[in-house]
């Protein structure tokens, strides 16, 4: 997903506008061909054909061509004619995806305007412009993705392009024989519309969120009862809970209405936590618009607030009728925000999946820089392999552990910081412990373990203070994943191949500890 989107279509279909628009929303680096050639030849692209000919500028296109094809996350203006060489074609289908902007004739004469048609060598003869448009719409046709933009502006065309690459990826996850619809698309508030017709619905969100997204989804909801909260893990309390009850007593909410909650892992977790004992019990949806919330809290069926410094101690399990993966909300995340949500992509990967752990290790670069595509593959495959194990053991009882790794010791430095410090890089420190008592054990391969250490390291700040392991075993010992009172961890013997133990002690936690430490500061 990380591969270059080539834009294709007529002079005059609105590559470079559109181009620079996708660019945007989906966090890429935008390239025009043309640009490349002027730069590289050295003077406009009209005096490339009069004085070396359309054969030397094909062949500068080729070979400039050639070198955007070695980058990754890129959105390329093509140019008009790249598209017609079936040397080029191959180059952009074996390095990413074709978009052809399909736009009439009259479209981009339209578009082009008298003044910019006339420094254009190939607009000069009118029927002769005709003849080359009918001609190229072969090669055009060889694309993955069509747009027809005569009706489009240039914003509406970015938009459709965005959703076509991203297209709608559903799966029923079955949860204690009650089916959930998880969903991901662009266009997210789009899906709920046939779930919520003819029913009330509380929209429950944060500040932030609300100034962001809540406009969309109050598009399809309508003017019922809007909830927004302070920002932040302090709002996942019993204390919110209530006030957030009263709000839907004053307003006669009743058992057969909804309530939506919108936003990360902590509007998610309290919505969901509301809406399973309101009147015990009312239907709710989960639209989940950070990476963090998409890969990791969306998708469980865990409702819980934090009580103090104990995470997650007030809860239980419940079944939401939808889950939304909001991928147009990807692209307004800041940097620290991505970083949270990759962390637990990264876990899911190692104890679950290993091509989505080869993926964080790879692309980590370009998915810590934004870019949308790569963002949501890892979405839809941390949600599937999530959904596969909490589809076996919904309450925790045995498999579902393994999504623990990195968490013990995490959820200690988090508490330790008074969530402070996010979720994601207190679960990536987390990780290093682990990785290093798992190493220490003879469990897992050095090269594992560097490798885990190269792919985390970015997601965790230089100056990181770690929680002691004194003062993080006391933390540890009010886990609630203990059982008869031992920490459990989770360690690795390889990629894909976890393992839970309850014998690791605070001795080894420190030496575990320093390496740990050596590798984040180092």
């Amino acid at each position: 997903m990380t591969g270059n989107i080539y834009l294709t279509g007529f002079m005059g279909a609105g590559k470079s506008t559109v181009g620079r628009l996708l660019a945007t929303a989906l966090r890429r680096r935008l390239v025009s061909l043309d640009q490349r050639i002027v730069r590289r030849a050295r003077r406009p692209i009209p005096e490339v054909f009069a004085q070396k000919g359309e054969a030397a500028f094909r062949q500068l296109e080729n070979e400039e061509l050639a070198k955007l094809a070695d980058e990754k996350g890129l959105v390329v203006d093509t140019g008009g004619g790249a598209a017609v060489s079936p040397a080029n074609r191959a180059l952009m289908h074996q390095s990413g995806r074709i978009v052809h902007l399909d736009a009439c004739l009259d479209t981009c004469c339209m578009r082009l305007g008298p003044h910019e048609a006339s420094t254009r060598p190939m607009w000069q003869d009118a029927d002769a412009v005709e003849r080359l448009f009918q001609a190229r719409q072969e090669a055009y046709a060889d694309c993955d993705l069509k747009v027809e933009v005569d009706h489009l502006d240039a914003e509406q065309a970015a938009q459709t392009v965005a959703a076509g690459l991203l297209g709608v990826e559903e799966f029923p996850l079955e949860l204690e024989g009650k089916l959930c619809l998880v969903h991901s698309s662009w266009e997210g508030a789009a899906a709920l519309r046939e779930t919520v017709e003819g029913r009330r619905v509380v929209l429950l969100t944060d500040r932030k969120v609300a100034a962001l997204h809540a406009d969309r989804y109050r598009r399809v909801l309508g003017d019922d009862l809007l909830i927004t909260l302070a920002p932040g893990e302090n709002s996942k309390s019993l204390k919110t809970a209530e006030r957030v009850y009263k709000q839907m007593l004053a307003a006669r909410i009743e058992r057969g209405d909804m309530l939506l909650a919108l936003g990360g892992g902590v509007m998610t977790d309290l919505g969901a936590f509301v809406a399973a004992t309101y009147k015990r019990g009312i239907d709710f949806l989960l639209v989940s618009t950070t990476l963090l919330g998409c890969v990791d809290a969306a998708v469980g069926g865990k409702a819980a607030v934090n009580l103090g410094t104990a995470k997650n101690q007030v809860g239980c399990f419940t079944q939401p009728r939808m889950v939304i993966l909001d991928l147009q909300a990807l692209a307004t995340l800041p940097k620290a925000q991505r970083v949270e949500g990759l962390a637990e992509a990264y876990k899911t990967g190692l104890v679950a999946d290993p091509e989505l752990a080869r993926l964080c290790e790879q692309d980590m670069e370009l998915l810590l820089g934004g870019e949308v595509l790569g963002l949501a593959e890892v979405v839809r495959r941390s949600v599937r392999a999530k959904a596969g194990v909490v589809g076996q053991d919904f309450r925790e009882g045995g498999r579902r552990a393994i999504l623990n790794f990195g968490h013990t010791y995490g959820h200690a430095l988090e508490g330790w910081h008074r969530y402070r410090l996010g979720h994601g890089q207190s679960v990536a420190g987390g990780m290093l412990v682990a990785a290093a008592i798992s190493a220490g054990r003879g469990l897992l391969a050095s090269a594992q373990a560097e490798a885990i250490s190269r792919a985390v390291k970015p997601l965790l700040p230089q100056d990181l203070a770690w929680a002691p392991a004194e003062e993080a075993w006391e933390i540890m010992l009010d886990d609630k994943k203990n059982v008869k009172g031992k920490v459990r961890f989770v360690l690795l013997k390889g990629v894909g191949e976890p393992l839970v133990v309850d014998d690791v002690t605070p001795t080894e936690l420190g030496r575990a500890l320093a390496i740990a430490k050596e590798i984040c500061h180092g």
